[in-house]
C-alpha cells in the first residue's frame, strides 16, 4: 500500500461516513486488537500512519512483523502509552484520533481545490462545455509531457482568453483562424476531439486557480517539430519539457 491507497481508503471512509452517519473514528482503523502476526488491511492502514509519522521505514505489506512492531514501539513510547507493541486501548484512540486529523485535513484541501476551481470558473463565466473543450486542448496539445508542462499549456490558454489580443472565450481562442491557419494543429488533425484524461483535467483546475509555470505566456511550440520564424521571434518565457513557451 502507497500514499495513493491510503487516501483512497480514507476517501471511502468519509463517503461512508457521509452516506450512513458512522463516525470515521470507528471505521478508519477498526475495532480488532492488533499485534505481531497480524494481517490485513488495517495493518497496512497502521503501517501507513506509522510511515507517515517517520517511525517506521519499509514496505507497506499489511503484515504485522517485527519492523512494524519495533515502530510500533517507538509510537507507544513517544505518546506516553502502555509500551507492549500492541495496537489496542488507548493506543487504538491515539491511532484513530491521528487518522482523523488527516481525514479533516484532506477534506480542507479538498473543499479548497473545488472552492478556487469554482470561484475561477465563474469569474471567467465559463460554460461547462468550454471547460470540457479546455481539458481536451490540453490533452491534445500536452499529452506526453509532465504534469508541469500540462499546466503550463493550459495557462496559455487562459492568458490568450484574458489578453486584449485575442478571443475573450476558451472555444473562441481554440478555433481562432489567423491568416487561414488554425492556431492550434489539433483542431486542424481531429485530436481535439479526443477526451480529456484525468491529468490534463487536473492541470486546467490548476491553471484556473491561477498557477501559471510560464511567466505569462500567451503561445508555444515544439522546436523539433516547427521551423516557423514568426513563433521564434518572440520573447521566451519558459522552456518546459519539449515545449518553449513566449509572450505575444
Amino acid at each position: 500500500m502507497n500514499k495513493k491507497m491510503l487516501t483512497t481508503m480514507i476517501i471511502i471512509c468519509l463517503v461512508v461516513t457521509l452516506i450512513t452517519g458512522v463516525t470515521a473514528e470507528t471505521m478508519l482503523l477498526g475495532e480488532r486488537e492488533l499485534q505481531i502476526g497480524a494481517r490485513g488491511e488495517d495493518v497496512a492502514l497502521m503501517q501507513e500512519l506509522l510511515n507517515e509519522n517517520d517511525y517506521r521505514e519499509g514496505h507497506i505489506d499489511g503484515i504485522f512483523g517485527p519492523l512494524t512492531y519495533g515502530s510500533l514501539i517507538k509510537f507507544q513510547d513517544d505518546h506516553d502509552l502502555e509500551v507492549d507493541g500492541v495496537v489496542d486501548g488507548k493506543t487504538m484512540v491515539r491511532m484513530q484520533e491521528l487518522l482523523q486529523e488527516t481525514v479533516a485535513k484532506q477534506e480542507v484541501t479538498a473543499m479548497n481545490a473545488s472552492a478556487q476551481t469554482l470561484v475561477a470558473t465563474a469569474e471567467h463565466k465559463f460554460t461547462a462545455a468550454e471547460i470540457e473543450l479546455f481539458g481536451r486542448i490540453v490533452h491534445a496539445e500536452a499529452a506526453g509531457e509532465s504534469f508541469d508542462g500540462q499546466v503550463a499549456v493550459a495557462a496559455t490558454i487562459l492568458n490568450r482568453v484574458e489578453s486584449d489580443l485575442y478571443p475573450n472565450t476558451i472555444s473562441g481562442v481554440v478555433y481562432q483562424v489567423e491568416s487561414g491557419k488554425y492556431q492550434y494543429s489539433p483542431v486542424l488533425d481531429g485530436r481535439i476531439n479526443q477526451a480529456a484524461d484525468a491529468s490534463a483535467k487536473r492541470a486546467v483546475q490548476e491553471a484556473l486557480k491561477g498557477l501559471d509555470p510560464t511567466g505569462g505566456a500567451t503561445g508555444f511550440y515544439n522546436p523539433s517539430k516547427t521551423s516557423n520564424a514568426w513563433v521564434r521571434s518572440h520573447p521566451v518565457t519558459a522552456t518546459i519539457g519539449s515545449h518553449v513557451f513566449f509572450k505575444y
